[in-house]
């Protein structure tokens, strides 16, 4: 079987990044361990779009070694590809590649993405660390239009004001 889970951080007011594509607003949460290890050695494979793939390449080491990575995209990659990376434009045949292959997929993003894999009914679950900051503009974690009827599983406090929120889509 296999599940598919979003897993993301968001500002209050529901940004994954600021309005510069940019993450650092994180680093004040640095120190916590809000279980981000032990969910990595869960993820059998991770999806993300090309944006999100061209961003964490330029963040400097592939953070992901040793799984498999799909970029959802339709333009080759640029230069060479850290190992186990593979590219696929079709999200209804990547789906289902996946879904042939059981285990856990993290559907990392970005938004458009998350709400393809929505569209297609593959993101069973939704785990989102809502942080206790308001960046007031940026990158939202869902474009316009996604509608989904949620059922709360957990929710965890963390001494750093952050919540996690862990939902099963409906």
């Amino acid at each position: 079987m296999t599940t598919f889970r979003l897993y993301a951080a968001t500002s209050l007011d529901g940004f994954i990044a600021d309005a510069e594509g940019g993450v650092g607003w994180l680093e004040a949460y640095d120190g916590e361990d809000y279980g981000t290890e032990a969910f990595m050695v869960s993820v059998d494979a991770l999806v993300m779009g090309r944006t999100t793939y061209d961003q964490v390449r330029a963040l400097g080491d592939w953070p992901y070694p040793g799984k498999r990575v799909w970029v959802l995209t339709s333009r080759a990659l640029d230069g060479d590809a850290p190992p186990g990376v593979k590219t696929m434009a079709d999200p209804a045949a990547l789906i289902e590649t996946l879904r042939t292959r059981g285990g856990l997929v993290w559907v990392v993003g970005g938004g458009q993405t998350i709400r393809t894999f929505l569209d297609h009914d593959a993101v069973d679950e939704i785990e989102v660390f809502v942080m206790p900051i308001l960046l007031g503009t940026g990158v939202p974690l869902l474009p316009p239009g996604a509608s989904r009827k949620l059922a709360l599983q957990e929710t965890e406090t963390y001494r750093t004001g952050a919540v996690r929120v862990l939902y099963e889509v409906a």
